[in-house]
């Protein structure tokens, strides 16, 4: 299951986020979110713990835990969640050899969407 850990402390590092949630089980990953152009913490990272009873465990105890004064924000994801793929990614990028999938941005118009008739009946584009 993937974690969403948030409000963590700037000098964090992706051994600390592991060590944070070990106690409650197995630990797949865990990778904190940094700037591309800097390397800093962005404050969140996430988590995949293999077992749902040892991920939920971890989310109950740690979501009120204060590390270095600040209370952590920590949820399971759900496959929906648009956090969800950023953390799958993430993983990913951790692993040597394995390629992340490509990102898609807002604004981009699908090419089914550009020549669709909208309600007035004239295209869109």
């Amino acid at each position: 299951m993937q974690i969403y850990v948030g409000n963590l402390p700037l000098n964090s590092s992706d051994e600390q986020l592991r060590e944070l949630f070990e106690p409650y089980g197995k630990v797949k990953a865990a990778t904190v979110g940094r700037d591309k152009k800097s390397g800093e913490s962005l404050g969140y990272g996430f988590v995949e713990m293999p077992v749902k009873s040892e991920a939920r465990a971890a989310v109950e105890a740690l979501r009120a835990k204060k590390l270095q004064g600040n209370p952590l924000r920590a949820r399971i994801l759900k496959p929906e969640d648009e956090f969800h793929q950023h953390a799958l990614a993430l993983h990913r990028g951790s692993q040597p050899g394995v390629k992340t999938p490509a990102k898609s941005f807002r604004g981009e118009v699908s090419h089914r969407a550009s020549g669709a008739i909208r309600r007035s009946g004239r295209r869109g584009g």
